[in-house]
């Protein structure tokens, strides 16, 4: 049994996943983050987003992404596609 095992079972975690709990996808720059969060809900994903925060300069660089985790594999997906440019829908 490794560190994680033991540890997992010393404070009760559980291996059963809640697909409605939101997943972090991935933390964009902050000035692309708003776009990309519209496109992920037009695609029909249930995204939500929020600035994320540099603890030492207290300044916000990023903007963090998080779907359910049930969408999360496809979210990230197109979150890349969206990020390279593929997304022709719009542009």
């Amino acid at each position: 049994m490794g560190f994680r095992d033991v540890m997992r079972r010393w404070f009760g975690a559980s291996d059963e996943v809640d697909p409605d709990e939101p997943t972090e996808v991935g933390i964009v720059h902050i000035t692309r983050g708003p776009v990309a969060l519209t496109l992920l809900r037009e695609a029909g994903f249930d995204a939500v987003g929020h600035d994320a925060y540099n603890i030492v300069s207290e300044v916000a660089s990023g903007y963090r992404i998080l779907v359910p985790h049930h969408q999360a594999e496809a979210a990230v997906d197109k979150l890349d596609e969206i990020l390279n440019g593929d997304d022709q829908s719009h542009g």
